[in-house]
This record gives structure tokens, sequence and C-alpha cells, in this order.
């Protein structure tokens, strides 16, 4: 999950958007912003669905500012999200998750979802601490 923040000299206040892991837009909340209707309805209309046209249609933008708010990823949050926790060792998994980057943890944690689905029908999941290891996500 990627968050956004929307910023702009043309209201005050801030509209965040999220977006899932395959980078569509799941939500937005503007009520931390000050926005006229007007706006309020080009968001709802106009506002690209995918992150990539966000990015390029508020890129050419000269008022408006995108920017993403990078949160950390505990080693709880991925082992809950990764649920795999009858055959995987919890200590074993801790101590690679400890040894990886802020950046690969981020994107360990986001691809779960993409190696869920990847799973052939009879195959059984990697132990969380061989999906560290294997860093799957960079497959």
């Amino acid at each position: 999950m990627k968050k956004f923040l929307l910023t702009s000299t043309s209201f005050q206040g801030e509209v965040e958007f999220t977006f899932n892991d395959l980078d569509i837009l799941e939500s937005f909340d503007a009520k931390r912003a000050d926005l006229s209707a007007v706006q309020q309805l080009w968001i709802l209309r106009q506002m690209p669905n995918q992150l990539n046209e966000v990015k390029r249609v508020l890129g050419d933008s000269k008022t408006a500012t995108l920017t993403e708010v990078i949160e950390e990823i505990t080693f709880e949050q991925f082992w809950n999200r990764y649920n795999e926790k009858e055959r995987s060792s919890k200590k074993k998994a801790l101590t690679r998750w400890s040894h990886l980057s802020k950046t690969d943890q981020m994107k360990a944690f986001k691809y779960i979802s993409r190696y869920d689905q990847s799973i052939p029908s009879g195959v059984s999941k990697k132990y969380a601490e061989t999906y560290l290891n294997a860093e799957q996500w960079n497959n």
C-alpha cells in the first residue's frame, strides 16, 4: 500500500490518496483539505485511478505537489500479513528481517499479495524466512 499527500497553492490543507499493491487508487480522503465544489468534482470525475497516471497529470501542474508518505513497516506487520505461522520460524524470519534495509522491508511487505497470487495450485507457500532469504520481491 502506498500513501500520497496532494497539496496545492489553490487550496488549503492536503488530500490523502491510497494506492494498493498494484498501484490502483484504493481511496482518497479530502477531510483535511478546504476544497471548492469544483475541485471536489474534479477529483471525483477527473483524477486518474492509476498511480503512474496520477503522477503524470500532477507532474505537469504548476500549483500541485504529490508527496509519498513513507511508512516504516514493522516485523509484526510483515509476519501477520505473510501469514504462514504454522510452518515458518518467527525467530529466523525476524533475524533475516532485521538485516534488510528499510527499502527492502517495504518491498518485501508490498510484494506479499503478488507472491500469494503467483503460487501455483498444489504448491506450498514458502516459509517466511525463505521468502525473505530468497528476496522473492526481486524475482
